[in-house]
Protein backbone atom coordinates (compact mmCIF):
# COMPACT_ATOMS: atom_id res chain seq x y z
CA UNK A 1 0.00 0.00 0.00
CA UNK A 2 3.09 2.01 -0.41
CA UNK A 3 2.15 3.69 -3.81
CA UNK A 4 -1.68 4.31 -2.81
CA UNK A 5 -2.85 8.23 -3.01
CA UNK A 6 -4.75 9.25 0.30
CA UNK A 7 -7.89 9.12 -1.70
CA UNK A 8 -7.24 5.61 -2.98
CA UNK A 9 -6.48 4.17 0.30
CA UNK A 10 -9.72 5.84 1.51
CA UNK A 11 -11.68 3.77 -1.61
CA UNK A 12 -9.63 0.79 -0.42
CA UNK A 13 -10.88 1.09 3.55
CA UNK A 14 -14.12 1.43 2.43
CA UNK A 15 -13.93 -1.61 0.24
CA UNK A 16 -12.90 -3.62 2.82
CA UNK A 17 -15.44 -2.61 5.26
CA UNK A 18 -18.13 -3.15 2.48
CA UNK A 19 -16.75 -6.51 2.30
CA UNK A 20 -16.47 -7.41 6.46
CA UNK A 21 -20.36 -5.97 6.37
CA UNK A 22 -21.85 -8.36 3.58
CA UNK A 23 -19.53 -10.75 3.45
CA UNK A 24 -20.76 -12.48 6.08
CA UNK A 25 -24.46 -12.24 4.84
CA UNK A 26 -22.44 -13.45 1.70
CA UNK A 27 -21.30 -16.85 2.87
CA UNK A 28 -24.13 -17.65 4.80
CA UNK A 29 -26.10 -17.49 1.01
CA UNK A 30 -23.33 -19.19 -0.12
CA UNK A 31 -24.03 -22.20 2.12
CA UNK A 32 -27.65 -22.55 1.95
CA UNK A 33 -27.53 -22.61 -2.07
CA UNK A 34 -24.74 -25.23 -1.44
CA UNK A 35 -26.87 -27.09 0.98
CA UNK A 36 -29.87 -26.89 -1.43
CA UNK A 37 -28.10 -27.85 -4.10
CA UNK A 38 -26.96 -30.79 -2.40
CA UNK A 39 -30.31 -31.88 -1.06
CA UNK A 40 -31.82 -31.23 -4.70
CA UNK A 41 -29.28 -33.52 -7.07
CA UNK A 42 -27.85 -32.62 -9.80
CA UNK A 43 -30.52 -32.58 -11.63
CA UNK A 44 -32.25 -29.97 -10.79
CA UNK A 45 -31.89 -27.82 -13.08
CA UNK A 46 -33.24 -29.85 -15.89
CA UNK A 47 -36.05 -30.01 -17.83
CA UNK A 48 -38.48 -32.53 -17.52
CA UNK A 49 -39.38 -34.47 -20.58
CA UNK A 50 -41.84 -37.47 -21.16
CA UNK A 51 -41.06 -40.62 -23.18
CA UNK A 52 -43.57 -39.57 -25.54
CA UNK A 53 -41.79 -36.46 -26.65
CA UNK A 54 -38.61 -38.53 -26.73
CA UNK A 55 -40.13 -40.70 -28.97
CA UNK A 56 -42.04 -38.15 -31.04
CA UNK A 57 -38.46 -36.61 -31.58
CA UNK A 58 -37.07 -40.11 -32.69
CA UNK A 59 -40.28 -40.64 -35.02
CA UNK A 60 -39.44 -37.44 -36.38
CA UNK A 61 -35.79 -37.81 -36.67
CA UNK A 62 -36.18 -41.30 -38.81
CA UNK A 63 -38.84 -39.75 -40.94
CA UNK A 64 -36.66 -37.06 -42.12
CA UNK A 65 -33.81 -39.29 -42.65
CA UNK A 66 -36.00 -41.59 -44.73
CA UNK A 67 -36.75 -38.70 -46.81
CA UNK A 68 -33.57 -37.62 -47.27
CA UNK A 69 -32.26 -40.81 -47.91
CA UNK A 70 -35.09 -40.98 -50.80
CA UNK A 71 -34.16 -38.15 -52.45
CA UNK A 72 -30.41 -38.71 -52.23
CA UNK A 73 -30.92 -41.85 -54.19
CA UNK A 74 -33.74 -40.74 -56.38
CA UNK A 75 -31.68 -38.23 -57.66
CA UNK A 76 -28.31 -40.17 -58.56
Amino acid sequence: MDGLSPQERLVLAAIELELRHNGERLASRLSEFNERAEREGPRRFCDHVSRAEVAVVGVMVLILTGIVTLVIVTCK
